[in-house]
């Protein structure tokens, strides 16, 4: 059972990386669209928590981030500005008012992240287990 599990969590682990390695790539050929969902959304002068705007200089690094702030805008999620203050309406509806194809790249991209994580996380979880059982 051992192996299995040590196999499995390998596998498991190494596959979320070289998607890691992929989505990497996938940002590198389509970085075009996210600078054009945070170029759009800057120059509406909607609200932008300053900690997005820092996150918004950081590339494929940070890129995951700033990408949740957006598909929580697009999921109607409610992002707290400060004590009582939530992001207006009127951003919610821009982010909603996107273009089709933004708006697909934002869920792709957010998830693509989610299944990179996900496999990393259970690969490497699995791998630990074993090595506790052994």
């Amino acid at each position: 059972m051992s192996f299995y599990l040590m196999f499995f969590g390998t596998v498991l682990g190494f596959s979320g990386t070289t998607f890691f390695i992929f989505i990497m790539v996938y940002f590198g050929f389509t970085k075009k669209r996210y600078e054009e969902v945070l170029s759009r959304y800057l120059s509406s002068d909607l609200i932008m928590p300053d900690v997005y705007v820092v996150y918004s200089k950081g590339g494929f690094f940070t890129s995951l981030f700033v990408v949740g702030f957006f598909r929580k805008l697009l999921k109607n999620k409610t992002i707290k500005l400060g004590r009582g203050t939530k992001m207006p309406k009127i951003s919610y509806e821009y982010v909603q008012s996107l273009p089709e194809p933004l708006k697909a790249w934002i869920n792709r991209y957010y998830s693509m992240h989610m299944v990179a994580a996900t496999l990393i996380s259970v690969g490497f979880t699995l791998m630990f287990i074993d090595s506790l059982a052994s």
